[in-house]
């Protein structure tokens, strides 16, 4: 199976199993996300690619999901970033080559406690 099979069946299955654990049916689903259930189910088992951002979006906002890892699990990047990148290409590959995990993880748990009023 090649990288792109495995990425489609990766993210379909992550959908699956995130909608049966909050008991949404099928249907159901593909009607909150505007979406044929065909659709969905060809997609849960990795025949079709991911849909557009908005309605990956839409599925995230459905299951409680962050959007920006579900729509990178999806093998796209959020057309946001894209845009911020595009406007400085350089400056944003070399930071994101140059930055550490530790780093980032650090800065997303001190802007977390900022959010939830905590001092460090």
């Amino acid at each position: 199976m090649d990288d792109r099979k495995k990425l489609l069946v990766k993210f379909g299955k992550f959908i699956r199993e995130s909608r049966l654990k909050l008991n949404i049916g099928l249907r159901e689903f593909a009607g909150k996300v505007g979406i044929s259930a065909t659709y969905i189910s060809k997609m849960e088992v990795g025949e079709y690619a991911p849909p557009k951002e908005e309605n990956i979006r839409k599925m995230a906002k459905i299951l409680g999901l962050n959007e920006d890892k579900l729509i990178t699990m999806a093998g796209k990047l959020p057309s946001d970033l894209g845009d911020i990148i595009g406007k400085e290409p350089e400056l944003y590959a070399a930071f994101l080559r140059k930055v550490k995990k530790e780093e980032v993880e650090k800065f997303m748990s001190e802007r977390e406690d900022k959010k939830n009023g905590k001092r460090g």
